[in-house]
């Protein structure tokens, strides 16, 4: 086994840990959260993994948990969904709940003392790398003996090469979030729709028919910001030009930076259009997020494009004032040919890793390969039969009793910010958990156009040092430039010269080295 590199952790675990509790959301984001793309099984689907079988233990066993805690609702422990599920498994979990806002400082003390816990609540990155440092386990082949569920989710939900470390080793058990916690969403006001009589628009020209009504209508007075964006990348018009404002994987699984392609060139002459009739907020590239959300709660702005639980947010908050305000999600802007994109919600959180010194790395796997089963899924996700759900025509619904305190009532019962048994989300959750609710109809109103979830690369240390060399100052001057062209002061017969700007700054190494990376997970996922 390899030394640990106490060293290397002092030195870098601060600044590349990024730990979030998976039920650590925000308003933006309420009682949301999301599901994959693709389907997961559902829950009346027979389990095919051997060691599902053989709970409950014999005899009693225990591992230890050490995690980030929800901010206002940790998990004690003594929730009833622990106790049903120690009853069906015989196995206790010990539990050390970090909170959140001091849980990196804690992480990084305990990696560098090298008295692990059994298992540690980390982020996909810091598994990875000290994963390859010794600190935590490979579980390639504990997964392939004793995880068929485990893998059967990280195949289904397109996982694997994120799970990848630069060795081509997995280094930590997945855990989700509910959909709609991250994806980004058009968002308009219904009520400007309807004065208007426009639908939420479908494509570029539509988008700027429906900003150029709601100025000239004057739906939110003399200050009506048609459309407020956060930031140059914030518009949900980049995909209908072919292009991304940022790096991405493309539908041919190439990485591309999108910034520097053609269509960016037709996508920031659209920009500047807006920019030029005051279609868009002209403050767009220094606002904060704070300022932008005060700037939407006043009620003179008609689109958005941001999470979409912001559309029972915003609407709450703007109903207080006009009872009409009402904030809808919209789907996909899309190109001449029909086809239009958005960029997924980000369903893997992060990983629970197994110390490299557990004694009880196969019992972890077991377990988690258990609360992954059908019957785990059910129990982590919907509670406990005849108390939280009911099974009806082979789906589980909640009970009435339980959906009308959606928000405190999953908490209450163990299921509503534990990442410890946050498995690959059963598709029906989503809809179950915000019934009743706006973001349920924007999520699946924008679904069927999310594209694939993108991996979450890993380096070998070459790598690195040309992602370090290069992405930043790449990104500083893309950010330059886009803010110019969209704003007027840099002209668009400049672009060439903007993107031999970038290669200068070795934007054609940086293309390639996400794309190594890349294909060396693919490789080794096979």
């Amino acid at each position: 086994m390899k030394e640990f590199k106490k060293i290397s952790w002092m030195m870098t675990a601060g600044s590349v840990l990024v730990i979030c509790a998976a039920g650590c959301n925000s308003s933006d984001s309420g009682s949301a959260g999301q599901s994959s793309p693709s389907a997961a099984p559902s829950a009346g689907t027979a389990s095919s993994a051997p060691p599902a079988a053989t709970f409950p233990l014999k005899e009693k066993a225990s591992f230890e948990i050490f995690s980030a805690a929800h901010d206002t609702k940790p998990q004690r422990g003594t929730e009833p969904i622990f106790a049903e599920i120690e009853k069906r498994t015989n196995v206790q979990l010990k539990l050390t709940n970090i909170p959140s806002a001091s849980y990196a400082d804690k992480f990084k003390v305990t990696l560098v003392s090298g008295d692990l816990p059994d298992v540690m609540d980390s982020d996909v990155a810091s598994a990875k790398k000290y994963g390859m440092d010794g600190a935590f386990l490979a579980l390639d082949d504990l997964l392939k003996k004793f995880g068929p569920n485990i893998l059967k989710a990280i195949k289904e939900e397109g996982i694997d090469a994120s799970l990848r470390a630069a060795d081509g080793k997995i280094y930590g058990i997945p855990y989700f979030s509910m959909p709609g916690t991250t994806a980004t969403v058009p968002q308009y006001r219904q009520d400007w729709l309807d004065e208007v009589k426009l639908k939420a628009p479908t494509n570029p020209d539509e988008f700027y028919k429906v900003l150029k009504a709601f100025k000239d209508a004057n739906l939110g007075g003399k200050d009506t910001i048609p459309f407020a964006p956060q930031g140059y990348s914030n518009f949900p018009i980049f995909r209908a030009f072919g292009t991304d404002p940022r790096m991405y994987l493309n539908k041919e699984g190439v990485y591309q930076f999108g910034p520097a392609l053609p269509g960016m060139k037709d996508a920031l002459t659209f920009l500047n259009k807006l920019y030029i009739e005051k279609l868009i907020d002209p403050e767009f590239a220094i606002i904060s997020k704070q300022q932008w959300e005060a700037k939407v709660s006043k009620g003179n702005v008609g689109a958005i494009f941001f999470n979409p639980g912001r559309t029972d947010f915003f609407t709450d908050v703007l109903k207080k004032e006009n009872a009409k305000a009402k904030m809808v999600g919209g789907g996909a802007l899309k190109d001449k040919n029909g086809k239009g994109e958005l960029l997924p919600d980000f369903s893997l959180k992060g990983v629970m890793a197994i110390s490299s010194k557990s004694k009880n790395a196969e019992l972890i796997v077991k377990y988690y390969d258990f609360l992954y089963s059908p019957v785990g899924r059910l129990l982590t996700q919907y509670g406990i039969e005849g108390q939280s759900y009911t099974m009806k025509d082979g789906k589980p619904q909640y009970t009435d009793d339980f959906k009308k305190d959606m928000v405190n009532n999953p908490i209450n019962l163990g299921i509503g910010t534990s990442k410890y048994f946050f498995t690959a989300p059963l598709p029906s959750l989503f809809k179950d958990r915000n019934e009743g609710m706006l973001v349920a109809d924007a999520v699946e109103t924008s679904k069927p156009d999310w594209t694939k979830q993108e991996p979450q690369l890993s380096f070998t240390q070459a790598e690195q040092d040309i992602v370090s060399k290069n992405l930043q100052p790449i990104m500083d001057k893309t950010s330059e430039y886009m803010i110019k062209f969209i704003i007027g002061q840099e002209p668009l017969t400049n672009f060439d010269k903007y993107v031999g700007e970038l290669k200068q700054r070795g934007l054609d190494d940086l293309v390639k080295t996400y794309n190594a990376a890349y294909q060396r997970a693919l490789k080794a996922s096979q």
